[in-house]
């Protein structure tokens, strides 16, 4: 496998194709999408309240009303919703969007075109949508290793630099007791409202030991002196963990308060106008979102936050470079890292598992290392770089199934002063 070196006009036009496809603006690195007209946001921790603490009766109805999402601009634009006849189930206010968020219930039958109708009407400025979930991308293997690390050229370097950049990551819950993640710079939040069940711990210890694992455990991470902000926003469902609109929303504006550099969600969905108006926010904000394509499978529809603009989706491929059967793919697929019969933690231990999941955290690492390397360099500078230096696996060029390819690390150390 050869480490091409693009020429300085392949260079400067895979650099413009890189700012297109995440909406910054050459002469502006940090410059708000052009699809919403964001005003200046701050980011500020916020207390949610829970209006769902009473439990109904034991007889349950056959279907339930629908849940949506809603952020509108002040309490009082809520109460005139709640006055229509909508229950609100949570709400509290996010910073970020500079919104009060909340969970609403409506009559049955009441379709999302009619709901939207109705509480545009009321207050034209909100924004409302179903409150879809959100699930992991993770499949569990049973096989042998791989040379993940090597795959990508990763070594021990940006761990011996001493490199501490401060991630934050949206998953399920972590263990952090797990022997790979004891000593580590790791601060666990939780958003979700008590009357939800807690997810799991598996797929977020998971997904945290491959960020900042010990370098001596079994499951070492990719750069174990970070500062790791993990929030979970996950509760357990009759099918397994999943977050939703209105958690995700929450989350992402907890992470952009605490001032991390790149953001992790190995997680995917269907669009939703509330995550992708957040997406774009933190954005806007100099955060670099990286996202799992999802395991939809080649046909599959775009899946979000993957597919948004602003955000670097990453698909899996395994020991040999191949792609993942079940990824999805599709244009907006922007690096392709190890994801296949992955060694993860698991439990006291680890075990093998697969899925765009575990691909995700490669890309926020190198993301990561780049900007703590060379912290005055701009973030569109690091993202095109990385895209230069990414080994090409498909037809010349960026392509619908590895993107810009195999993501590789070649970190500079600081000079010392």
């Amino acid at each position: 496998m050869s480490n091409h070196r693009p020429s300085a006009a392949s260079a400067a036009a895979t650099r413009r194709q890189m700012l297109r496809r995440l909406g910054l603006a050459a002469t502006a690195v940090y410059a708000a999408p052009a699809l919403l007209n964001l005003a200046p946001a701050r980011a500020t921790s916020a207390s949610f309240s829970s209006a769902s603490g009473r439990r109904r009766g034991a007889r349950r109805r056959r279907r339930a009303a629908p849940e949506f999402v809603l952020a509108v601009p002040t309490p009082a634009d809520l109460e005139r919703v709640t006055a229509a006849g909508y229950r609100v189930v949570a709400s509290g206010r996010v910073g970020l969007i500079q919104s009060e968020l909340a969970r609403v219930r409506s009559r049955r039958g009441r379709t999302l075109a009619q709901a939207r109708a109705e509480i545009t009407s009321l207050v034209p400025a909100a924004l409302f949508d179903l409150n879809h979930l959100y699930r992991p991308n993770a499949l569990t293997c049973h096989a042998d290793g791989c040379t993940a690390f090597e795959l990508i050229g990763w070594t021990q370097r940006p761990a011996d630099c001493g490199l501490s950049p401060s991630i934050g990551m949206i998953d399920t819950a972590v263990d952090t007791a797990h022997p790979a993640l004891r000593g580590g710079r790791l601060e666990v939040v939780g958003t979700v409202s008590g009357d939800r069940r807690p997810s799991s711990r598996v797929h977020g210890t998971a997904v945290a030991a491959l960020l900042i694992g010990r370098p001596d455990a079994r499951t070492p991470g990719l750069l174990p002196r970070a500062r790791l902000v993990a929030v979970d926003a996950f509760h357990a469902d009759g099918r397994g963990d999943a977050t939703d609109a209105f958690d995700l929303v929450r989350a992402i504006d907890t992470l952009v308060a605490r001032n991390v550099s790149v953001m992790n969600m190995s997680f995917a969905g269907p669009a939703n106008m509330l995550l992708e108006h957040t997406v774009a926010s933190a954005s806007a904000r100099g955060v670099a979102l990286v996202a799992a394509a999802g395991n939809g499978g080649p046909h599959a529809s775009p899946l979000y936050p993957a597919a948004y603009r602003s955000v670097l989706a990453v698909t899996a491929v395994d020991r040999n470079s191949r792609v993942y059967r079940q990824a999805a793919r599709g244009r907006h697929i922007s690096f392709a890292a190890p994801g296949v019969r992955l060694w993860t933690a698991d439990g006291r231990d680890g075990r093998l598992r697969s899925g765009t999941s575990y691909a995700a955290p490669f890309v926020t690492a190198a993301v990561a290392a780049g900007l703590a390397a060379a912290p005055n360099r701009p973030l569109a500078d690091i993202l095109a770089q990385l895209a230069e230096d990414a080994v090409d696996l498909g037809p010349a060029g960026r392509d619908n199934t590895f993107g810009w390819g195999l993501v590789r690390v070649d970190i500079e150390c600081p000079v010392a002063r």
